[in-house]
């Protein structure tokens, strides 16, 4: 940090580059056929050259420069989502790796908001992975390589060596390539068990390619915490990840490594701002999350009788009026339904909650309010205090 203070102290633009990056942001702006930002229609122009002042203050002072977004994430949400203020609050440069035996990890970047991020990670296989034949299964039509199991513990108490010590007996009964065989202890009998983000989350895994050169498959990950009591930036961050698993149809899976991995970093974001609100009433409760990446919705006595009914039921409000429902701009649904027993014997369904990822960057500055239903939740930011 001190030698990034030191470079930006001694950070003088060279001649012209103002009008230059005004014509370069400009030209980025999006179009109707390169939509990775949602903003309601009349803010586009406004928000753009709203950007272009920023960045040309902001360098003109020789105070700051834009980092750029790995290219998995300008793939994932788009090269013009990275040039736009709130990309650039979410963007932390990570480069954390973490030797765990004979494999590697790295998480290279993090998009991060309160309750949601996003990692680009390279998983670096054994040398013993013989690198010509992973390529041919990573690229044959009837092969395939799983992608590991990822869970996220809050915590940094953790090192590689202490739960090397206290697992090692269990890793050694397991079969890696097995998914079922060993997801029990991926999920809760580990030593990391104690640290789980509690509540419910979802996660997602996603490949992103190969580098036989390197030995390192590379993946974008995800993670949302529903949690109550913690946040993703209030403690640091561990990564319990499970071996990658090569398999060619009709054959039998072959695992990659024969033990886990784990990674700690502490997640940081400038302003990812989250969105707040809650609505309650005579045996009823609607409570919302909202943040550029995803977005939670908990209801307690409405009509709701599924996630998918809770979804296609709500209703985003912006402050210009434009109205859009979630399932429009969500995907990744996850959630569940809690029920009960009348004295007739009726099932009553007392609450329904889901929790969804935006398909693109939501601009949430320009939010007003959420309808669950016919409840209007208004939204505030969110103090961080959970």
């Amino acid at each position: 940090m001190k030698l990034y203070h030191s470079a930006m102290e001694h950070c003088v633009p060279p001649e012209g580059l103002e009008e230059r990056l005004r014509q370069r942001v400009l030209a980025a702006a999006p179009q109707e056929t390169r939509k990775h930002v949602f903003r309601p229609r009349g803010y586009v122009r406004k928000a753009v050259l709203a950007a272009v002042l920023a960045i040309i203050l902001t360098v003109s002072a020789g105070a700051a420069v834009l980092l750029g977004w790995d290219k998995v994430f300008s793939r994932r949400f788009g090269e013009e989502a990275a040039q736009t203020p709130m990309g650039q609050a979410a963007l932390q440069d990570v480069f954390v790796s973490s030797v765990c035996d004979d494999v590697t990890l790295t998480v290279r970047q993090a998009l991060v908001s309160d309750k949601t991020i996003y990692l680009v990670l390279d998983y670096q296989l054994p040398d013993t992975v013989d690198r010509a034949w992973l390529q041919q299964i990573f690229e044959g039509e009837n092969s395939w390589v799983s992608p590991p199991s990822v869970y996220y513990f809050a915590t940094g108490e953790m090192t590689w060596e202490d739960l090397r010590a206290a697992d090692q007996a269990k890793w050694e009964a397991l079969d890696w390539a097995d998914n079922s065989a060993c997801s029990s202890y991926l999920i809760s009998d580990n030593a990391l068990y104690a640290y789980s983000f509690t509540g419910g989350a979802s996660y997602q895994t996603e490949s992103q390619g190969y580098d036989p050169e390197t030995n390192t498959l590379t993946y974008l990950l995800s993670f949302t915490t529903e949690s109550k009591t913690l946040t993703l930036t209030n403690q640091p961050l561990t990564l319990l990840v499970g071996p990658p698993a090569a398999e060619k149809s009709g054959s039998t899976a072959t695992a990659l490594a024969d033990h886990p991995a784990i990674l700690t970093f502490q997640p940081e974001c400038a302003n990812a701002q989250t969105l707040t609100g809650e609505v309650t009433g005579d045996r009823m409760r609607v409570r919302v999350v909202l943040s550029p990446f995803s977005m939670q919705v908990e209801t307690y006595g409405c009509d709701f009788t599924d996630p998918i009914d809770l979804c296609r039921g709500t209703t985003l409000v912006f402050r210009d009026g434009t109205t859009i429902t979630a399932d429009q701009l969500t995907t990744s649904l996850g959630g569940g339904a809690g029920a009960s027993t009348s004295a007739s014997g009726e099932k009553l369904i007392h609450s329904v909650d889901y929790t969804a990822s935006f398909r693109d960057l939501l601009d949430v500055s320009q939010l007003d309010s959420v309808r669950v239903g016919d409840v209007t939740v208004p939204l505030e930011k969110s103090s961080r205090k959970y």
